[in-house]
């Protein structure tokens, strides 16, 4: 099976606070980071990574979601550059799962309270519907 994709807004603002002039967004900084680690892990990377501009989840920025047939998908918010490595952790944990579902205590401390929404890929995914729903 593919590997899962990791979709990180490169527009996001830190938690919605305003930018200076010229400054670059911090989620794009989180996006270079982890597409920078995954590059090194080469093969061994356990997502694919995307940019996106606007998840439309200001508020909760820095933003990313992940998401793979067959399973749910996941969005997680209230993280920064910072966060790379967790971001990456998470997202193995995630590819490992047979239907998405990372428990918080299965997620790095600094994301155990950042899932902000879920939704089953189906809807992005028509031929694939999730495995079990009644989670």
């Amino acid at each position: 099976m593919a590997r899962p994709f990791l979709y990180v807004c490169t527009t996001c603002k830190q938690d919605g606070a305003p930018l200076a002039e010229g400054e670059t967004p911090p989620g794009k900084l989180l996006y270079e980071a982890v597409a920078e680690k995954l590059a090194a892990m080469g093969d061994a990377a356990p997502v694919e990574v995307e940019p996106v501009v606007c998840f439309a989840n200001c508020e909760q920025g820095c933003s990313a979601g992940v998401s793979q047939p067959g399973k749910w998908a996941y969005m997680v918010g209230h993280i920064g550059p910072d966060h790379a490595d967790d971001l990456i952790a998470y997202a193995a944990a995630y590819a490992k799962s047979d239907r998405g579902a990372v428990l918080r205590s299965g997620r790095p401390e600094s994301l155990r309270h950042a899932i902000v929404g879920r939704f089953p890929t189906h809807l992005a995914f028509p031929q694939s519907p999730i495995k079990d729903a009644a989670e």
